[in-house]
């Protein structure tokens, strides 16, 4: 005989949860769900109230008259369904709903943990004596791919117009507001509501900003992501529509490109939340910073900096390893997260998984492999710093980078300058690395969002010289 379908299994547990439900409802239920029922419809963004026995909660509990939560459907899940349709609409972890707090960390984990997060100080460390490159350093991409909430940053309005995100269903919405002093994304659901709070954003916003949450000590990702293109609220990249799914673990992997350092307590996503070092900060290509800090402190005379890596110093090779960490594709990884320390091989800690990879995307754009493709490359011993200087804020400057060309050519040297319109001859970099279109994100075609990003294999390409000549010209008239 046939296994059941998945579509029909989640029928059966929905006819399940339905009658279950109902006859919960129907016979008021008992005291301890009660509470729980009380306390889900009075619960806050940062506030929960504990259920005191976890083994007394039921699997299945009425919410309000339209809406019913089921354990054990997901694991480690609630999922929160209107009473008439089985599949599943919102789904929370356990703590969202229920209040207990997650156990604690070992006392070993979290000795090893304040033991290693104490090598990393922030930027903010590094002010005293390096005012002028962190006052520039502040301002660039690498430092705001992720922040704290509270420190403000959020593009997103979270006041009416356009703080919502709707749904096919209209009984399914999304609202980001500012709850005492919290900003939340408050999910409507038929009749009962929650609030999710947002406390970490991640992205610089050139694309988008995503927002993960904390549950007690573990790390989640919301549903909802702001898009700086079409400036709009939408669902999350990967996410599915009327699924609202906030039980989507942050791993190690996912925060090496966005986090300095976190400390992982336990797995998948439990930190030591203390331990974080949000942004790409200064210590992730110098290295950790507080034996070269307590040196210089103790030793102000000293002027050869002790302790500390200079990338300038290193290696062509170990050089583009720096930036290889996160500018190299996707890739698995042969040691724990944040275990790379700038003048190591990246290759005895992290395993590309397309080296050749010729396609563009916000996460594989593998800016490293499509550069090494480049004559530019292949006939000097440029780095990345070549072109990129990472202390300062360069996005949009064109001509930053028309500058970081003509220290190499000369703009008469231009096969095709008698050809280009006079505001094209200088603009090199949109001939030379033509942007590509971005779809690996899951969901991306579906809601209509068209992203680009520059090709970093440099080459003399006529067609997309004469196309973006063409689109100047049009322009102007």
């Amino acid at each position: 005989m046939a296994a059941p379908s998945r579509p029909k299994i989640w029928a059966m547990l929905g006819v399940l949860g339905l009658v279950v439900a109902a006859l919960i409802y129907l016979s008021g239920g008992s005291d301890d769900q009660s509470q729980l029922v009380d306390s889900l419809r009075r619960k806050k963004a940062a506030s929960f109230t504990p259920v005191t026995d976890r083994d007394a909660t039921p699997d299945i509990v009425q919410l309000t008259r339209d809406v019913v939560a089921q354990k054990r459907v997901i694991p480690g899940a609630w999922v929160v369904q209107k009473n008439d349709i089985a599949r599943p609409r919102l789904v929370l972890p356990f703590h969202s709903l229920d209040g207990h707090p997650s156990p604690a960390p070992t006392r070993e984990a979290a000795d090893t943990a304040v033991a290693v997060a104490t090598e990393f100080l922030g930027a903010d460390a590094c002010v005293d004596c390096h005012q002028e490159r962190h006052q520039g350093f502040v301002h660039t991409a690498h430092h705001l791919t992720s922040s704290m909430v509270r420190d403000g940053g959020i593009q997103g309005p979270l006041k009416s117009p356009g703080n919502q995100m709707t749904t096919v269903d209209p009984d399914l919405s999304f609202t980001m507001q500012e709850k005492d002093g919290v900003a939340v994304q408050t999910v409507a659901l038929a009749d009962w509501k929650v609030d999710v709070p947002m406390d970490i954003i991640t992205g610089s916003g050139k694309v988008a900003q995503t927002f993960l949450y904390w549950d007690q000590d573990r790390l989640f990702e919301s549903y909802v992501s702001y898009f700086s293109g079409p400036q709009q609220w939408l669902a999350s990249p990967g996410f599915v529509d009327l699924d609202a799914n906030f039980v989507r673990p942050i791993l190690p992997e996912c925060l090496e490109c966005h986090v300095t350092y976190i400390q992982q307590t336990e797995p998948p996503n439990r930190y030591l939340t203390s331990s974080a070092v949000w942004g790409i900060s200064c210590e992730r290509c110098h290295g950790p910073g507080k034996s070269h800090v307590d040196f210089h402190t103790s030793n102000p005379q000293a002027k050869e900096p002790r302790h500390i890596s200079n990338p300038s110093d290193l290696s062509r090779e170990r050089q583009l390893d720096i930036c290889g960490q996160c500018h190299s594709g996707a890739f698995d990884s042969k040691k724990p997260a944040f275990s790379y320390r700038p003048g190591e091989d990246l290759s005895e800690f992290h395993q590309t998984l397309k080296p050749d990879f010729d396609d563009s995307g916000i996460h594989t754009s593998n800016q490293s492999s499509r550069l090494r493709m480049s004559e530019c490359f292949q006939k000097s011993e440029m780095t990345c710093t070549a072109c990129h200087d990472p202390h300062v804020q360069q996005r949009g400057d064109t001509d930053f980078f028309r500058q970081a060309c003509l220290q190499c050519h000369e703009s008469e040297h231009c096969g095709m300058r008698s050809e280009l319109a006079s505001e094209v001859a200088d603009r090199c970099v949109e001939c030379h690395m033509p942007t590509a279109q971005i779809d690996d994100l899951a969901g991306m075609k579906l809601q209509g969002l068209t992203l680009s990003m520059a090709d970093h294999f440099i080459r003399v390409d006529r067609q997309v010289a004469e196309e973006v000549n063409a689109s100047v010209i049009d322009s102007t008239k």
